[in-house]
């Protein structure tokens, strides 16, 4: 994993990581002088300063070494695929900052959101069709890479949709549902389905230990993919039904990925602080599932449902692979920091209070700093 880590766009890795550290910071004012009541615009730049500038932004960079390693296909127009990425990070970086200073520039910064994810995902796709001739593992990787990226793909169109429609006149009556289904389809169709997919060669590279539960593989696959796709087409459409057929399908899809990793740690030898970030990362996933469960059913748990999703499941699993390059010592400190952050901003924003999720960014960026301390200090470089 080390190895993949360190052939990663550095740049990337390096401005994704800042976006990390700015969105403890967002996160601080947003609660001390914006409040936690509501979806605002600091929320929202917040939410996709953490979901592009920090998440995707990592995932593409992560993708540039992993596809090749994974399917054995070399990528094509590797330079295209570079100014691919380059563009996404300009977008990923100015559109949150938009929604905080300059909201005339969201319509157009969403639309180069879209065309570089566009551009990145079709070099994705032609890079991987070569797999098609590869062995057996190779087309099933090939497989849930390109299903991921189609989805990107779609989240990126729906977006620059989104970001369009803000510049009218009046806002549209479908804009609501819409950006519920672009929510939706975002965390558990993009970034969850992404983390199935790669996992499932990036746990073997950590922990040198192969899963044992090959149905789980294909219920997490199919589920997960049916399931994310369900629940966006209900929340777009306003069907509750629909969006209770696609959470409940989610569901089982991350209580069985949950169980096969939780026996994958179990097996493993060594590397205890990224398998510390691994379990906290699942538990966090299986607190998630409770309170979508629990927001389908009235309660208004959206905004925590969607704070575990991000920073709990996503964040915690984002930890677990850059924990393999971090020193014991502040690597530990990080992980007790970044708990800490997740634990209080999802109090503060079940009870409806600013001070807890105060408290959380501050973790969080304590967590960030000691972070960078133990990557810094851990880092090496390949013999």
């Amino acid at each position: 994993m080390r190895d993949i880590l360190l052939r990663a766009p550095r740049w990337a890795l390096a401005l994704a990581q800042f976006a990390h550290g700015a969105s403890w910071v967002l996160l601080f004012w947003v609660a001390t002088a914006v409040g936690v009541a509501g979806l605002t615009p600091a929320a929202i730049a917040w939410i996709h300063l953490v979901a592009l500038g920090w998440m995707t932004l990592t995932a593409l960079a992560i993708l540039t070494p992993l596809i090749p390693s994974a399917t054995g296909v070399s990528w094509r127009a590797p330079r295209l695929q570079h100014v691919a990425v380059a563009g996404f990070a300009v977008g990923a970086i100015c559109f949150p900052a938009a929604w905080l200073a300059f909201e005339r520039a969201i319509p157009a910064l969403g639309g180069i959101l879209a065309i570089a994810a566009i551009f990145y995902v079709a070099l994705a796709l032609w890079t991987l069709a070569g797999a098609a001739r590869g062995e057996r593992v190779e087309r099933a990787v090939a497989r849930a890479f390109s299903l991921s990226l189609l989805i990107f793909a779609v989240v990126a169109i729906i977006g620059a949709t989104l970001a369009g429609a803000i510049a009218t006149p009046e806002i549209p009556t479908w804009f609501g549902h819409l950006a519920r289904a672009h929510g939706a389809l975002a965390l558990l169709g993009w970034l969850t389905l992404l983390i199935y997919g790669v996992s499932a060669r990036t746990l073997r590279l950590l922990f040198v230990v192969r899963s044992r539960l090959l149905f789980a593989h294909i219920v997490v696959g199919t589920l997960g993919m049916a399931g994310a796709i369900v629940l966006a087409a209900g929340a777009g459409t306003g069907s509750p039904t629909t969006m209770w057929i696609g959470a409940v399908a989610m569901a089982i899809a991350a209580i069985a990925y949950a169980i096969d990793t939780f026996d994958i740690v179990a097996r493993a030898q060594g590397a205890m602080l990224p398998r510390a970030f691994v379990v906290a990362s699942l538990l966090w996933s299986l607190v998630a599932i409770a309170l979508g469960i629990g927001t389908l059913l009235g309660h208004d748990w959206s905004d925590a449902f969607g704070y575990v999703v991000l920073v709990g499941w996503i964040g915690q699993m984002l930890d677990a692979h850059v924990a393999s390059l971090a020193r014991p010592l502040p690597g530990w400190l990080a992980f007790v920091a970044f708990q800490s952050a997740v634990l209080y901003g999802v109090v503060g924003l079940l009870a409806g209070l600013a001070t807890p999720v105060a408290l959380a960014a501050a973790f969080g960026g304590l967590g960030w700093c000691a972070a960078i301390v133990a990557i810094g200090s851990g880092h090496r470089p390949i013999e």
